[in-house]
């Protein structure tokens, strides 16, 4: 009995806990309160370096799944005409772009998500599905593209971010496509550039490249200033690809410059037209013509025919008729140049308008050198050689004067060096350094010969006269405020030779057929032998015909050269160039509204 009482007291004593000491709660408490310092620092260090020391790479990893940096190309710069007519402008367009990558993986998710359970049963997925569209095929037959095309650039791409599907899709259609909620698919904006009056004015204008670059005429001289500056924008996107709020901008874009041209699109078309149907009906090589506004000295017109359209890419392989000939190309201007040669006499104060000239027999030689007339003229004034268009009578004249002082007369208006103007590819003209020329030389050049000239320079000259002497710098560019210009023949001088020059265009001139209704009109005819392609000697059957004027002569306002080359059948400036000037320069001055300045009669004369 009593080891039985016993047992029991040892085994209660067992069950009955140990009161805890005070040590022993100490402890534990520094222990638990050490585990939770431990933790706290241990969030701390991982959160200085997460949000400090890697913070660049987490955000440029975090970044790249949502964030897409896009550049915003610049609308190119419009040309317009003197008129604000547009003449060159760019029109939006759009690039469908694949981003393999984004489909991928989001196809992959969009699977796991849609995927049946282990027990056949599809599962309800845990969120909401996106709303886009996997289906490559019918991805294919919105944008064009074959199907297997486009599985084949996919796959052999699976990790491109830019893969351009369609190019020069009008907006429109676009949204079309982009209604249709592709998955990876998203659009780029460019601009194409578009000339609505492509023949008169591409060889002015000029035309871009694929990337939107210009390389030809002003729009590749004007291509930094009509570029302008893209921007940058930062669109962000959920993971199945949709724009969660709007771009964030990080650099504006900056659309290029507008530039108004001095070309008044009105006559530019007229121009062309008329040179097209003079290179048509005499069987020509070219014609090519310009008009230039005497008192500013702004460039009207500028057109050579043939011509291409820059909007059509495959009317792009004639390198030939895309040369801008009035700048360009250079020749020798023949008798055009015989008003600059009688300015030349009458500064040197040994020729007045009325001295007079022996012409007869009607040719004269000049060491292995013989210079012909059409005709033999006889005793002809100062005026008469230009009103006959007398090479003996040029020549002579000419030789009279110190050697100096044709080659400098020339170069005093313009001719040897380029224009103002500066368009790409312009040539300077040629004319020789004094120690080449001879008395032969000297002989030539009174009558076009044996220098180069270009159409601008050319209608640079007659602009000076009409201007009486005054010099103003040519012009593409609509001017808000012409030049000083400078003096370069005496007034008196100037007028005078103008008075010549109407002669010319009156019965007994080489240049009836140059005449207008209601207006006085003034100018000089040119016949040039062209050289044989061997430079050796000049052709028996190629000519240049040319035709330089004025209009009108009481107040001259237009100055206008006619070039057409090489016409089969009659080739004499003032029966094939003569016509063209007429009907061109009748039509500009009616355009702009200048005054007659003679009574309104018929001129019976056949054009």
């Amino acid at each position: 009995m009593a080891e039985k009482q016993m047992k029991q007291t040892r085994k209660l004593k067992r069950s009955i806990t140990e009161k805890p000491t005070a040590a022993f709660d100490q402890w534990r408490f520094y222990l638990i309160w050490g585990m939770i310092l431990v933790c706290f620092i241990a969030l701390v260090c991982r959160a200085f370096y997460v949000q400090i020391i890697n913070k660049d790479f987490l955000q440029n990893k975090a970044n790249a799944l949502i964030q897409r940096d896009q550049t915003v190309e610049p609308m190119r710069g419009v040309i317009s005409d003197r008129n604000g007519i547009p003449l060159a402008i760019s029109s939006p367009i759009m690039k469908i772009i694949m981003d393999p990558k984004d489909y991928f993986d989001n196809k992959k998710l969009y699977e796991a998500m849609t995927a049946p359970s282990v027990d056949g049963k599809r599962r309800k997925p845990k969120q909401k599905l996106p709303d886009k569209d996997f289906n490559l095929d019918e991805l294919a037959d919105a944008v064009g593209m074959d199907r297997a095309t486009l599985k084949a650039r996919m796959n052999a791409h699976p990790n491109s971010r830019y893969l351009v599907l369609k190019t020069e899709v009008p907006p429109p259609e676009a949204d079309v496509i982009l209604q249709r909620n592709f998955q990876g698919i998203y659009t780029e904006k460019s601009y194409k550039r578009y000339y609505p009056q492509p023949q008169p004015n591409a060889q002015i204008i000029g035309l871009t490249n694929n990337d939107g670059k210009g390389v030809e005429g002003l729009e590749m001289k004007l291509n930094t200033q009509l570029t302008g500056e893209p921007g940058l924008q930062t669109n962000i996107r959920d993971k199945f690809g949709n724009r969660v709020r709007d771009p964030d901008i990080i650099r504006p874009v900056q659309n290029g410059e507008d530039f108004t041209l001095s070309i008044d699109s009105r006559i530019q078309y007229l121009m062309y037209r008329e040179l097209t149907a003079a290179g048509v009906a005499n069987n020509a090589r070219s014609a090519t013509a310009i008009a230039v506004d005497v008192k500013t000295g702004e460039i009207l017109a500028l057109a050579s025919w043939p011509s291409y359209n820059p909007n059509d890419k495959d009317d792009l392989n004639n390198k030939d008729a895309m040369r801008n000939r009035g700048a360009i190309d250079m020749f020798e201007p023949g008798s055009t140049m015989k008003p600059f040669t009688i300015a030349a006499a009458l500064e040197s104060g040994k020729y007045t308008p009325n001295s007079i000239i022996d012409t007869h027999p009607g040719s004269m030689r000049i060491g292995w050198h013989t210079i012909r007339d059409t005709h033999d003229h006889g005793v002809l004034t100062l005026a008469g050689v230009i009103i006959k268009s007398s090479n003996v009578g040029a020549a002579k004249i000419a030789l009279s004067l110190p050697p100096t002082t044709l080659p400098t007369t020339f170069r005093r208006f313009g001719f040897g060096s380029k224009s103002a103007v500066h368009f790409p590819g312009e040539s300077a003209g040629l004319i020789l350094p004094q120690k080449y020329l001879n008395v032969s030389e000297i002989g030539t050049m009174a009558y076009g010969y044996g220098l180069n000239a270009t159409v601008l320079q050319l209608a640079q000259g007659y602009a000076m006269l009409a201007n009486h002497g005054k010099e103003m710098p040519l012009s593409l560019y609509k001017l808000d405020q012409p030049a000083e210009g400078k003096q370069v023949l005496e007034p008196k001088i100037a007028n005078e030779i103008v008075g010549m020059l109407e002669q010319v265009t009156q019965p007994g001139g080489t240049a009836p057929q140059a005449q207008i209704p209601g207006y006085r009109v003034g100018g000089k005819t040119g016949t040039a032998h062209k050289l044989n392609p061997d430079r050796k000697g000049y052709s028996k059957t190629q000519y240049r015909a040319l035709f330089a004027g004025i209009a009108p002569i009481s107040n001259p306002r237009i100055a206008m050269v006619v070039v057409v080359e090489n016409p089969q059948g009659a080739y004499y400036g003032g029966l094939v160039a003569a016509p063209v000037f007429s009907r061109i320069m009748q039509e500009s001055l009616r355009l702009l509204n200048v005054p007659l300045d003679k009574p309104l009669q018929s001129t019976n004369v056949r054009r």
